[in-house]
Order: C-alpha cells, then sequence, then structure tokens
C-alpha cells in the first residue's frame, strides 16, 4: 500500500496560517483542534405539496473555521496581530498528511489575494489563559478550495 493512501493520524496535520508580516507561518505546534474542515452550502427548500420526498437547492457556501490549542505566547503574538484588522486578509493552509508528513495529499486553504482570504474576527483565551481559540471566516469572492496543492 502507497504512503499516502489510507487513514491517517493527527500527528501528519499541518496547519499554517498567515502572520501580521504576510508570511504564512507554521502554527501547527500551537493548534490541536481545527474543528470541521470544508465549504458548507447554504440550503432553502423547494419542495412542492406533490414530491414524494423533501428537495433543496444549493446557494453559495461557506468555510468557517475554529482553531483552538494550549495558550502559547508566540501564538497569542500572532493572534492578536491579526484578529480584527480588516486588512489582514490570511491565506489559510491545512495540509493532511496520510500515514507520513504530508507531501501531495488532501490540502485545504485560500492563498490571500488582494480581495480574497480568511479573516481572523474571534480570538478568545479561555479556560484561566490555559487554552485559546479563534474563529476564522473567508472575505472576498472566492472560496478556499480541497486541492493537493500548498497555499502561498
Amino acid at each position: 500500500m502507497a504512503a499516502n493512501t489510507g487513514r491517517t493520524n493527527a500527528k501528519h496535520i499541518t496547519v499554517m496560517l498567515d502572520n501580521a508580516a504576510g508570511t504564512l507561518t507554521d502554527i501547527s505546534a500551537y493548534v490541536d483542534d481545527i474543528g470541521s474542515v470544508g465549504l458548507e452550502y447554504e440550503t432553502a427548500d423547494v419542495t412542492a405539496f406533490s414530491d414524494g420526498v423533501t428537495n433543496i437547492t444549493i446557494g453559495r457556501p461557506s468555510a468557517p473555521l475554529t482553531l483552538s490549542g494550549p495558550w502559547d505566547t508566540v501564538m497569542h503574538v500572532q493572534a492578536i496581530a491579526v484578529n480584527g484588522q480588516a486588512a489582514k486578509i490570511l491565506s489559510l493552509d491545512i495540509k493532511i498528511g496520510v500515514r507520513q508528513a504530508w507531501d501531495t495529499e488532501p490540502q485545504f486553504g485560500l492563498s490571500q489575494s488582494a480581495t480574497s482570504g480568511y479573516l481572523m474576527h474571534d480570538y478568545q483565551v479561555t479556560d484561566n489563559g490555559e487554552r485559546w481559540s479563534a474563529q476564522l471566516n473567508v472575505f472576498g469572492p472566492t472560496a478556499p478550495a480541497w486541492g493537493t496543492s500548498a497555499e502561498t
């Protein structure tokens, strides 16, 4: 069986996020929970009286992310520098290595541009200062996507 097929372990997940200077930085050492990753589509019920099953249409997606981990001064400095700063459009790259460090396996993310990226809008320190969490949402017309090439 090839190394990049099959099941994996969280130790092979890499989380990268821009820092305040705009450099994509590996923050995996400070993250222990990435929540759900992917696109969530809004739906509308379009079922008619004569339909045998419920029918829906699919609208635009959203891709909210909640990252969290044990509190650390390195992550704290990075998070407060970008939290709530509308001018800070962030690249985000979540690489999921399969049975090894990431090579060309599944990857989810978005490379920043002048009009698209992620914004961190909710950074909190919780549990008596022992943990941090941050909420990120997409900004602009480009949706993040699954792929096999690293974001920039």
